[in-house]
């Protein structure tokens, strides 16, 4: 221990030994007790161990830190990718569809007389895009050939990420031409008699999807069963139907 000029005697000045290891350019660091109270060694720390406790604080927190910023870095690309790298095809269902009038004609070429409404839902299922539509038809077919094609959604139409839109669609036609065969014109007369008959909605367009270049086909088939207003057979209740989306052979789609 030694004593300071310009302090109390009271006070006391204690230097430790492992100051002297800080070199000559900096001052040993001292603790100033109170009068009457004793030093505790424990206490007693120099510049030297304190620059160390902080240098070594300093390195945790950097690179807590920078992987910290990794992980987040990485979190978003996984994002980023799972969010706009592959998009999911739109999904499609009848909710709907009623047939007023169905008649055929046996003339040459064979020909349908027809009204049709349909109530149809599309859903994009992709959470992060949303879907333009170049264009959305419908075609209508019975027994593979088709009769009809009507316009469901305008062109440019844009459905939100994780929406669902309803379009209802109206049409009719008199003496529209389609190529029936022998076979198709008795499997009409047959499905006439019970006043069911079997019709395709099958549809077609163009999509693109949010951050991406390219336009994609869509294709899907919609299987129907509707009754002709007014028969006196048992009513039959249309079921929801749930469309085949085709896959595209599209790159990227």
């Amino acid at each position: 221990m030694m004593l300071c000029r310009g302090l109390p005697l009271t006070t006391a000045i204690t230097v430790t030994r492992t100051a002297l290891a800080c070199g000559k350019a900096q001052l040993p660091s001292f603790r100033i007790r109170a009068p009457g109270r004793p030093i505790d060694p424990r206490t007693m720390c120099d510049d030297c161990e304190c620059c160390g406790c902080f240098g070594e604080y300093r390195r945790f927190a950097c690179g807590f830190c920078i992987g910290l910023a990794i992980i987040a870095a990485v979190a978003v690309i996984v994002v980023l990718v799972v969010g706009y790298g592959h998009a999911a095809q739109p999904r499609f269902e009848v909710e709907d569809a009623s047939l007023s009038r169905f008649a055929l004609a046996t003339t040459s070429p064979t020909a349908i007389s027809y009204n049709l409404t349909l109530t149809l839902a599309v859903r994009n299922p992709n959470w992060a895009m949303g879907a333009a539509f170049r264009s959305l038809e419908a075609d209508y077919l019975f027994d593979g050939q088709r009769f009809d094609r009507v316009d469901v959604a305008a062109p440019g139409y844009v459905l939100p990420a994780r929406k669902t839109a309803v379009f209802r669609v109206a049409s009719g036609a008199d003496a529209v031409n389609v190529m029936l065969g022998s076979a198709g014109v008795k499997a009409f007369r047959r499905q006439s008699e019970k006043g069911v008959f079997d019709v395709e909605a099958a549809l077609s367009g163009e999509v693109k999807y949010q951050l991406h270049s390219s336009w994609c086909r869509l294709e899907a088939r919609c299987p129907l069963k509707l009754q002709l207003a007014g028969q006196e057979a048992a009513a039959v209740v249309f079921q929801k139907t749930s469309c085949e989306v085709l896959r595209s052979s599209q790159r990227g789609c």
